[in-house]
């Protein structure tokens, strides 16, 4: 009796540890696992990549074999320069894009248009000698040298001058030069007749006025020409060709609760998602995470006290999926540090930016104090009303981007980030409510 009674005890423990087993483990976060059976996609709207601007295609010759290129044709980013070799801004902008294009061979396409300015009286003679060294597949070497001499030269007192100059020069500083045959192209009537005409062809395009004009991808571009610049417009193309070009499947469960964990070059950062009350922003989140969008690629943007924001593979706050998907209004408020929301570029305009916010009821207090301090007795707001200021900024936040999650755990390596650090990867897990 004793025996049989031990035994129905034990199996009792047992059934009991495997049944709190199972339990326990449902109450664990496990790797997401997507449901791919009879999935339909969540409702967006797909985005036209950015293309030539019609406008300047419409008046600016095609890019052909005429031109001074160097790169491959089917580069993701051309840049077309229109530019005179004596012109002071030409020359930093001039070398900085042939290091660029040095810098991303296989990726950049560098094309230069001669622009010579009448008020620069050594920039026709420079353009010959250029176009005269490039007969023989030379004239970005001629640049190069034209450019980083430019003070040497530009400043000889006569036309004269400047020809001994060039024949000095270009006979000693470009190797491989054929000299004898490029003192025949150099004086050759057709070549100079052909850079004679080229400032009348472009003033009568209206959208050349000066030097140094940009245009990358036939868009206007009046930015920086440093590395870092140029190198997120290459991704912005770049990304351009890695767009989805349909909405994303409905991954989420409403049954289930979920949470993405960002490895960064800091530390781990917990999010909580929000299923409930933004199931759109956070399907398109873990979307996103499970095709390794968001692996690799840079917070772009810290404002402390305020935000870090990330979700574009390119850094130059421009890159989106592909696609579009619409704001979420629910009650959820931004204020409390941690909340994470979706940036966009406009109401019903979010793709696969978003940010982590710090305390914005602090940040926005304090900004307000600030500019309160300098007002005059008279116009001071008080206590009162500043607080009812930081909860109107908090208010209109809140209407325009969508809060999707909350940091859960790591919100002390989120204050830490700047725009030197990256995500290394985003795994999404998952557990039964």
């Amino acid at each position: 009796m004793l025996k049989k009674n031990l035994g129905i005890v034990i199996l009792a423990v047992l059934i009991s540890f495997i049944f709190g087993t199972v339990v326990f483990a449902e109450d664990e976060w496990v790797p997401f696992e997507a449901d791919q059976e009879n999935v339909q996609p969540m409702e967006c709207t797909i985005v036209k990549p950015v293309g030539p601007n019609e406008k300047i295609t419409a008046v600016l010759p095609p890019i052909t074999d005429e031109d001074w290129s160097i790169g491959p044709k089917d580069a993701p980013l051309t840049i077309l320069e229109y530019a005179d070799f004596q012109c002071p801004y030409c020359s930093g902008a001039g070398l900085a894009l042939l290091e660029f294009q040095k810098n991303h061979p296989d990726e950049v396409r560098y094309v230069y248009r001669h622009f010579p300015l009448s008020f620069h009286e050594k920039a026709l003679m420079a353009a010959y000698a250029a176009d005269a060294a490039g007969a023989q597949g030379f004239f970005f070497e001629a640049e190069h040298l034209l450019y980083s001499t430019q003070s040497d030269w530009s400043g000889l007192e006569s036309l004269d001058a400047f020809e001994t100059w060039l024949k000095d020069n270009f006979k000693t500083q470009i190797s491989g030069l054929n000299y004898d045959q490029w003192l025949t192209d150099f004086a050759d009537p057709d070549l100079r007749a052909k850079i004679d005409k080229a400032f009348d062809e472009v003033v009568a395009t209206g959208v050349v006025s000066g030097t140094p004009t940009i245009f990358l991808n036939f868009n206007s571009y009046q930015g920086s020409y440093d590395e870092a610049a140029l190198t997120s417009y290459l991704k912005f193309f770049e990304l351009q060709g890695k767009a989805f070009q349909e909405c994303p499947p409905n991954l989420i469960d409403v049954n289930k609760d979920y949470r993405a964990v960002l490895d960064t070059t800091k530390g781990k950062i917990t999010v909580d998602l929000y299923t409930e009350q933004a199931p759109l922003a956070v399907n398109n989140f873990i979307f996103l995470a499970t095709q390794g969008w968001f692996d690799g690629i840079p917070f772009y943007k810290v404002v402390p006290g305020f935000i870090v924001q990330s979700g574009d593979p390119s850094g130059s706050g421009m890159g989106n999926p592909g696609y579009q998907f619409a704001n979420e209004k629910h009650d959820l408020k931004f204020g409390d540090p941690g909340v994470v929301g979706m940036a966009n570029s406009g109401k019903d305009k979010n793709g696969s930016q978003f940010f982590i916010t710090f305390n914005l009821h602090d940040y926005y207090q304090q900004s307000i104090k600030e500019a309160n301090d300098k007002l005059t007795s008279e116009n001071k707001l008080t206590d009162e009303m500043i607080e009812k200021e930081v909860q109107d900024q908090l208010n209109k936040m809140s209407d325009s981007y969508t809060v999707f999650g909350k940091v859960s755990e790591g919100y002390d390596v989120a204050q830490t980030l700047t725009t030197s650090d990256s995500i290394l990867s985003v795994t999404i897990e998952e557990k039964a409510k």
